[in-house]
């Protein structure tokens, strides 16, 4: 339990420090989570419902991911010449609320073998992520008077 306090711990702090946005590298995350979930999916069986549940999911991803987005500190810092981004203490806690239901579901549905209601839950963080370095993308443009 102490171990996962720890890193509890660690996430907040790397998510709370202020870093530097470089349009170049916004969009390899999100490739790469891309690559990940769909070499996943191909490897199963596609249903209609499990089609449904994915979408559904990268919808609520989508819009979570805006939302977070929105609550990014984005500043000029006219002194370095640099664009920076800080998470919110909202998003911080928005982040964790996902988690845990995350592992719950997660949890729920080894129980219940729901193999396909683990995967859709993953493109949650997919379609937030996406969507939060778009928004980002955008302020940054917004901020460089682009």
């Amino acid at each position: 339990m102490s171990s996962y306090l720890v890193v509890f711990i660690v996430i907040v702090l790397i998510m709370l420090r202020e870093k530097q946005v470089r349009p170049a590298r916004l969009w390899i995350i999100p490739v790469l989570l891309m690559g990940v979930m769909f070499s996943t999916i191909s490897s199963i069986k596609l249903t209609p419902l499990s089609i449904v549940m994915y979408i559904s999911c990268l919808i609520v991803g989508l819009s979570i991911g805006v939302w977070k987005g929105k609550l990014e500190k984005i500043r000029m810092n006219h002194t370095r010449g640099i664009v920076t981004t800080q998470s919110s203490i909202a998003g911080i806690i928005l982040f964790f609320g996902i988690l845990l239901v995350r592992l719950f579901v997660g949890h729920w549905s080894r129980e219940l073998a729901l193999l396909s209601l683990t995967n859709a839950l993953m493109f949650i963080p997919l379609g937030s992520i996406c969507s939060r370095r778009y928004i980002i993308y955008l302020r940054y443009k917004q901020l460089m008077g682009e």
